[in-house]
């Protein structure tokens, strides 16, 4: 039975690791996801920063469904008014003709800001509590070259890798990345509930284990597992047998093994187990010295000297048991054992 349980919780704690090990890689996935997002939003906001939509007006109604070649009125706030006309050529969607329009009116205003997307996009990164180190790169598409960063002189360049490495196009040229440092503390700090509950989840298998093996041995009580049995000797194996068959007389009081009883003065003390093991073999020797190594080999087995001072103590309580008796002493033989006289 402790084995059957011992697999079991074990088979139980492989399949939680691997739950909690797919949960990781999840959340792994998600914030990534996440900060994917506030990279584009930081983008916008840094796009708007340098040029407000409310100076770029477009004045006639757009219908963002349709398609086709046609032309798109800009008009500029300025000092002397300019008027642009756009043209679509390569037959874009509308929504994507004045997304590339707006771009290029803010690349041509003023040049971008790498250190304020830098701060928006950390700005939004602590609005979602992930607390990441990163570094952004403005590169050119066709070369790689890095034209701008946001790296200080005082900081590390973080390893650049794929799975953590954000990149957003700009223009046919060039294009922004965002190289992530995700440390595991990051993570595991989103998986803060389902950590909770794999604890609670480890505590009751330990508990319920613990509370079948405690069960098992209950319900035998005189079969502590395989290795006990076999170092039991064959005489302390007739007396459990032969226990149930006896009831003692020891002076005004009446020791019967089978129910782990003492019965003496109008009142029953129920005996444990290792006190009515001693007593009994104190019985079946009345008179004669039971040594201390037969007391603690039957009740401890191989191991029974390291409980020498545990049998002192049952010794000392059994003679509490018989205080209102004086008749009824057990004589402690200095250096042998014990025998019962009454």
């Amino acid at each position: 039975m402790p084995v059957f349980v011992l697999t079991s919780m074990i088979i139980l704690l492989l399949m939680q690791s691997l739950l909690l090990h797919y949960v990781y890689r999840l959340t792994c996935r998600q914030l990534l996801t996440d900060m994917h997002g506030a990279f584009r939003q930081a983008y916008q906001k840094e796009q708007t920063y340098r040029i407000p939509v409310a100076d770029i007006v477009n004045p006639a109604p757009v219908t963002i469904e349709s398609c086709g070649t046609e032309e798109v009125q800009i008009i500029r706030k300025c000092p002397e008014p300019d008027t642009i006309v756009y043209k679509n050529p390569s037959e874009y969607s509308i929504e994507t003709f004045i997304n590339r329009v707006f771009a290029d009116l803010r690349e041509h205003i003023e040049p971008m800001n790498i250190y304020c997307l830098a701060d928006l996009f950390a700005g939004m990164l602590h609005d979602r509590n992930i607390p990441v180190y990163f570094v952004i790169e403005r590169f050119d598409v066709s070369s790689g070259k890095v034209l701008d960063s946001s790296l200080l002189p005082d900081k590390k360049q973080p390893e650049m890798n794929p799975a953590t490495t954000i990149i957003l196009d700009i223009s046919e040229q060039e294009a922004l990345r965002a190289i992530l440092h995700i440390t595991p503390g990051a993570i595991l700090g989103h998986m803060t509930d389902v950590l909770i509950y794999s604890i609670l989840l480890i505590l009751i298998e330990v508990i319920c284990s613990f509370l079948m093996i405690y069960h098992h041995k209950k319900a035998k009580p005189h079969i502590a597992g395989e290795e006990d049995e076999t170092t039991q000797s064959a005489p302390a194996k007739r007396d459990n047998a032969d226990r149930v068959n006896h009831i003692f007389a020891i002076g005004r009081y009446q020791f019967i093994p089978a129910k782990n009883e003492l019965q003496g003065f109008g009142e029953a003390i129920l005996l444990n187990k290792k006190e009515n093991a001693i007593l009994y073999s104190l019985c079946m020797q009345c008179g004669n010295v039971v040594t201390r190594n037969t007391l603690l080999k039957e009740n401890w087995g191989d191991s029974g000297f390291i409980y020498s001072r545990s049998l002192d103590t049952y010794i000392t309580t059994l003679r509490k048991y018989f205080k209102k008796d004086t008749s009824v002493q057990i004589v402690t033989i200095k250096g042998v054992g014990y025998k019962l006289v009454y």
